[in-house]
């Protein structure tokens, strides 16, 4: 089982307890719970659920002579709830939706295991860490499973905003319809920009793939620098090695920012996506 956060929980006598078996969160979360029949994140079995007085029912209360008291469990089961409302607005694939660590296999990718290593520091380090990653290899060899992975345990443990971004053809066109006035998104261009720029974690994938037009170079270099000069952490994945074909992008101002943002790393072996 996987475990995750770092606070004190209270028993049901509202003492402090501290439990090294959740991190001392009160929440835990299982690799392969759908296996298990089991939901993504649960209260400790430890710490939390041995002092629940309330059945796991909201509000989460129990009356105790005549008073109504919060219940062991509240604190953990309040933050599982809030976490699952930020996850759903991160935009991960639904194929990758609540994959965690244990749910990537090194042993399939020639470099897997150097690669995993990198998500967990960062993920158990997060956020004091100074460089995200670019992952980069062809294609399905796991580079977005891997970068959902990261950004899965990071909103799971920390409670922050995350979102992953794709960036297609569909991306640059949303942008574009912006300008239209008979466009729904009339008017909107800063708002999706500013949700990508400023957000904590940002997951970009393809990244590089669509770059044909100067508007799109500038779009891209313009999104990277941001996050560059807002120090906020960013993971990439792309099917290009950086270091040659982003060389003259943007007049090599795009490498530059990522390689100062970022590890890079290959991934390189079999095709992920049929075991999925």
């Amino acid at each position: 089982m996987d475990t995750i956060m770092n606070t004190d929980q209270a028993t049901g006598k509202g003492e402090i307890k501290k439990c090294s078996y959740c991190e001392f969160n009160g929440i835990v979360h299982h690799a392969h719970y759908l296996e298990l029949g089991e939901e993504p994140l649960l209260p400790c079995p430890r710490c939390v659920i041995p002092g629940c007085r309330c059945g796991g029912q909201e509000p989460y209360y129990y009356i105790d002579n005549g008073k109504i008291q919060d219940c062991s469990c509240r604190e953990a089961r309040m933050r599982i709830e809030k976490i699952k409302k930020i996850y759903n607005r991160s935009g991960i694939d639904r194929k990758f939706q609540w994959k965690f660590l244990g749910d990537f296999d090194a042993s399939r990718n020639r470099l897997g295991n150097e690669a995993k290593n990198a998500a967990y520091e960062i993920v158990r380090n997060f956020p004091d860490v100074r460089k995200g990653l670019f992952l980069w290899g062809n294609p399905g060899t796991g580079k977005t499973l891997l970068s959902s992975i990261m950004l899965t345990e990071i909103i799971a443990r920390h409670a922050v905003e995350g979102r992953f971004v794709k960036i297609s053809r569909n991306f640059f066109n949303r942008l574009k319809a912006t300008f239209h006035e008979a466009s729904e998104t009339y008017g909107q261009s800063s708002q999706i920009e500013k949700e990508v720029q400023e957000v904590d974690i940002l997951v970009i994938d393809d990244f590089g793939v669509q770059r044909d037009s100067p508007w799109e170079q500038e779009t891209l270099y313009n999104l990277v620098d941001a996050r560059y000069e807002a120090e906020k952490f960013t993971v990439f994945t792309s099917n290009l090695n950086p270091l040659k074909a982003f060389k003259e992008l943007s007049e090599g101002r795009i490498l530059s920012r990522i390689k100062e943002m970022c590890h890079i790393l290959e991934l390189s072996g079999e095709d992920f996506r049929n075991s999925l």
